[in-house]
């Protein structure tokens, strides 16, 4: 499944590079991605051609925005902010905001002003402001408060429950059995179940549970809690080739 996203996301980098040959032609353009730096030393090359001028167009994903120097950028362009932004991730923001703000510094070096280009449908949303006026502050009590409101770090301890089974039906019924053994401990702290970003992995198909609990909770209880669930469900001969492993404060 994670090599099909990063074959589409490759695919999709080649078109960008391909549209771009054809609007400047006598651009110096290389592509930075997973298929360009697999081999030794390419990711070095493609840095040091950038860096030299021996290329003065660099497109790629986000791994151009990681720790780079370059003293000759003038533009940078950032395509579908709003990939970033809606992915199901409670931290999508913060990322977003972090990747944005970084790709925009590359733009200007040394009292030379750049310009930024940010590709986005949602230009009133408060974070892409908070980016293009740089107020990181602003960004950083709105993000407090929108975690504070709905329960999670660092007000709330997460643990994410993820169950396997070769067979979608039997995840699913048993995903729905352990909420509801979760709820007779945790109550409403328990969340789901539901499907995650990656829902299956070659044969298994997985569910999520989330619990979100307050800061100061006995956790030797809540693992307490955890071991009853699960020893609970075990005993049930038609879960015998279910997985059930714990993600706890989720990075």
């Amino acid at each position: 499944m994670r090599k099909q996203r990063t074959e589409r996301k490759g695919i999709r980098t080649e078109k960008i590079e391909d549209a771009i040959a054809e609007i400047f032609p006598e651009a110096r353009i290389a592509r930075m991605d997973l298929d360009t730096t697999r081999t030794k030393n390419a990711y070095e090359r493609l840095i040091g051609d950038f860096s030299s001028g021996r290329t003065n167009l660099l497109i790629g994903t986000q791994m151009i925005s990681k720790g780079l120097d370059f003293g000759n950028v003038s533009v940078v362009g950032i395509l579908d902010a709003d990939a970033m932004l809606n992915y199901p991730d409670f931290r999508s923001y913060e990322q977003a905001f972090m990747m944005m703000a970084q790709v925009s510094g590359r733009a200007g070096r040394k009292d030379k002003r750049g310009r930024v280009f940010l590709q986005t449908t949602h230009a009133d949303l408060p974070v892409i402001k908070q980016v293009v006026s740089n107020d990181y502050e602003g960004f950083y009590h709105d993000l407090l408060d929108e975690r504070r409101a709905f329960h999670y770090p660092p007000f709330y301890r997460l643990v994410y429950v993820y169950l396997k089974h070769g067979k979608e039906q039997q995840v699913e019924t048993a995903a729905f059995e352990m909420g509801s053994r979760l709820r007779y401990f945790f109550g409403d702290r328990v969340l789901g179940p539901d499907k995650p970003a990656v829902a299956r992995v070659k044969t298994m198909h997985i569910r999520k549970l989330v619990i979100k609990l307050e800061n100061g909770i006995d956790i030797y209880k809540v693992r307490a809690c955890l071991r009853k669930a699960q020893t609970e469900m075990s005993k049930d001969k038609q879960h015998a080739a279910l997985q059930i492993f714990y993600d706890v404060d989720p990075l």
